[in-house]
C-alpha cells in the first residue's frame, strides 16, 4: 500500500502561519496585520502575502489587501487542534523525564507529523503514567538507562 504523500512543507507551513497569527491576534487585541506576521515568521512580506491567500481560499481567515486579517471558525478549530498536539507532545515527554525547554522544542518538530489518532494515544499514555506513579518511574528509569547505552554506543562509534 502507498504512503500518502503531501506536498514538501505545505502542511508544515500554512500550520506554522496558523499559530503566527493567532499568537499576535493574543498579543495584540485581535489586530493582525501580514507585517506583524511577516516579522514573526521573519519572512518576506511579499511571501507572508502568498501564503495568505492560500490559507483565505482554505477558509482558514479572511484577509483583504490593507486590511486587518482574522482567522475564521474553522482556522481557529485547526490551531486548537495544533496546540493540543503540542501540549499533548510536550507534556509526554516532560512526564517521560525530558527538560521543558527541549520538550516544547521537540514538540514543536513532531507535532506537524502527528495525527489525531497519534494524539489520542499519546494523551492516554501520558494521563496513565501521571495517574501510576510507580509505573512512570520505572518507566523513567528504563528510559534513562537505554539512553546511557546509547549514547555510549555513539560515543564508541565516534572514536572508531
Amino acid at each position: 500500500m502507498k504512503a500518502h504523500k503531501r506536498e514538501k512543507g505545505t502542511v508544515k507551513l500554512a500550520e506554522d502561519y496558523l499559530e503566527a497569527v493567532y499568537e499576535i491576534f493574543l498579543q495584540r487585541g485581535g489586530r493582525v496585520r501580514p507585517v506583524d506576521i511577516a516579522r514573526a515568521l521573519n519572512v518576506a512580506p511579499s511571501t507572508v502575502k502568498k501564503v495568505l491567500f492560500r490559507l483565505g481560499e482554505k477558509g482558514y481567515i479572511r484577509y483583504e489587501r490593507y486590511r486587518l486579517l482574522e482567522l475564521t471558525e474553522e482556522g481557529l478549530m485547526m490551531v486548537q487542534r495544533l496546540k493540543r498536539r503540542h501540549d499533548t507532545v510536550s507534556r509526554l515527554l516532560q512526564t517521560l523525564g525530558m527538560d521543558q525547554m527541549t520538550a516544547e522544542i521537540e514538540a514543536e518538530r513532531i507535532e506537524h507529523s502527528l495525527g489525531e489518532q497519534s494524539t489520542r494515544m499519546f494523551q492516554a499514555l501520558d494521563d496513565l503514567l501521571r495517574q501510576d506513579e510507580e509505573l512512570c518511574q520505572r518507566i523513567r528509569e528504563e528510559i534513562r538507562s537505554r539512553m546511557a547505552v546509547y549514547e555510549n554506543r555513539h560515543e564508541n562509534t565516534k572514536t572508531a
